[in-house]
């Protein structure tokens, strides 16, 4: 069965966590939605199979002698269960100790995190709990949270990052949702998966390409084609500097012109210059971007000599 891209974004993640305190913010918030978390056993049951394969690895870096039970089932219709059991319970009491974890009120768990752990204890909530919708059907990512008291402690969180999570009831259950094709590709962004994150960005530009296509019969197809690589470039030279050095490092002017093309980066050159104040014209935008891809291609060549 083809990998869905949700569990491609969640091998992603998975494949991210490599240091001790990365691993150990990651467990404490994958196991606050655990399918059971109590003194005497932890259940664990996922369909990523980078996640089966790192769980008894991340657990055993933080305590070593822990017995795990590990179960999988096939499905002919869907991914392999793997199920990951620990009855120990002389050792989980200590292991949830050393993550900061009170089973019987889970949501203490966030109260604990710093803003540099705070990414991974969420990404391990996502690993766990979380789907989302192939961006090339449609935009939606979701969070089921074991209780509305958790649930309503990561809206702030979200927020901190500049992404209005949202929260509803479905069947009982608790789900945090995101809609918005930028929302979601910031949000996989800060949890480590980058690669995911870029196909967020081609596909919102290539759908909203697209839709201009259908409604302009004579457009060329050719420019285009150039408008989606370009404005592709461009998301990636602005991701780049905003990760690497900061979007505080450019000049106002190009600031403003770099946060206009993150919102909407399917906007053609005029479309950029109305968003200006004053507008800009054509010639002014195109000037602009060039500089900041200048700019970024500079850190491309400063990093490559690092390396």
């Amino acid at each position: 069965m083809a990998i869905s891209f949700s569990n491609q974004a969640k091998e992603e993640i998975c494949r991210s966590i490599t240091g001790k305190p990365e691993t150990i913010a990651f467990l404490a918030g994958l196991l606050c939605t655990a399918k059971q978390l109590q003194y005497t056993e932890i259940v664990i049951q996922t369909e990523c199979a980078a996640l089966a394969e790192l769980l008894p690895k991340a657990l055993r870096t933080v305590y070593p002698k822990l017995a795990i039970q590990t179960q999988s089932k096939c499905h002919a219709d869907r991914q392999t269960v793997t199920t990951l059991r620990i009855t120990d319970a002389y050792a989980i009491p200590r292991l949830c100790k050393r993550l900061q974890l009170h089973p019987d009120r889970r949501v203490y768990a966030v109260s604990q995190q710093t803003a540099a752990s705070m990414p991974y204890f969420v990404a391990g909530i996502f690993v766990a709990n979380g789907s989302m919708t192939d961006p090339t059907r449609s935009y939606h990512m979701e969070i089921t949270m074991p209780d509305a008291e958790f649930a309503q402690a990561l809206i702030p969180v979200f927020s901190g990052w500049n992404i209005p999570i949202k929260l509803m009831q479905r069947k009982g259950d608790q789900v945090l949702y995101l809609k918005q094709n930028q929302q979601i590709a910031d949000t996989l962004a800060i949890f480590g998966a980058q690669d995911a994150y870029f196909t967020m960005v081609d596909a919102q530009v290539y759908r909203s390409v697209r839709g201009q296509t259908n409604r302009r019969t004579n457009c060329d197809l050719a420019n285009i084609d150039k408008a989606i690589a370009a404005g592709a470039q461009q998301v990636q030279d602005i991701t780049l500097i905003v990760q690497t050095v900061g979007i505080e490092s450019l000049s106002p002017a190009l600031r403003v012109m770099a946060e206009a093309r993150l919102q909407a980066p399917e906007a053609t050159l005029e479309e950029l210059g109305a968003m200006m104040q004053p507008p800009l014209s054509r010639s002014g935008v195109y000037h602009r971007l060039q500089r900041i891809s200048a700019y970024a291609k500079t850190l491309r060549a400063e990093q490559a000599k690092s390396e």
